[in-house]
This record gives C-alpha cells, structure tokens and sequence, in this order.
C-alpha cells in the first residue's frame, strides 16, 4: 500500500509542474529564436546582396550593350534555314 501511495504523489507532482516546465521550455525556446532571427535576416540581405552583385557583374559582361538607334546585327532568317512547312486548307 506504501508503494502505491508514493506512486500516486509522484504522479501527481508530475501533474503538477509538467506545464511549468513545458512552458520553461518554450519560452527558452521562443527566447533564442528571438535572439536569432536579427542575425539570420541580416545574413540572408547579405547573401541576397552578394547574389544579385555578382549575377550582375556576370550579366553586364554578357548582354549586348543599350543602343537605342543601333540596328540589330544580321543573323539568322526569322524561322532558321530548316523551316517546317505545312499545308494550310480545309484538311485541319
């Protein structure tokens, strides 16, 4: 009977501070992804920074330059030298 009684009030202090702890827990919790977030997001504006400098510097290099009044060079025929003709009519 001794046994089952120190069971029973060990449950019940379980019971008892079980939400205490729990709420410890996620308070820590809310407080240290608080502490980080400032510094995830600045690190992400940095990273995004770097990235679009970079895809510039990159791209700069690669496009043809803005010439308003400048005529395209010659290239190709509009459809490339293997047109696909097909029949135009009633047989649709």
């Amino acid at each position: 009977m001794n046994g089952l009684f120190e069971w029973f009030v060990k449950f019940m202090l379980i019971l008892i501070f079980a939400p205490l702890l729990v709420c410890l827990v996620l308070q820590a919790t809310v407080g240290v992804l608080a502490a980080l977030l400032p510094w995830l997001i600045g690190l992400s504006v940095i990273a995004g920074l770097a990235a679009g400098v970079s895809a510039a510097l990159v791209l700069r290099r690669r496009l043809p330059l803005r010439n308003g009044s400048a005529d395209l060079p010659p290239g190709a025929p509009p459809l490339g030298t293997y047109r696909v003709r097909r029949p135009r009519g009633a047989g649709r």
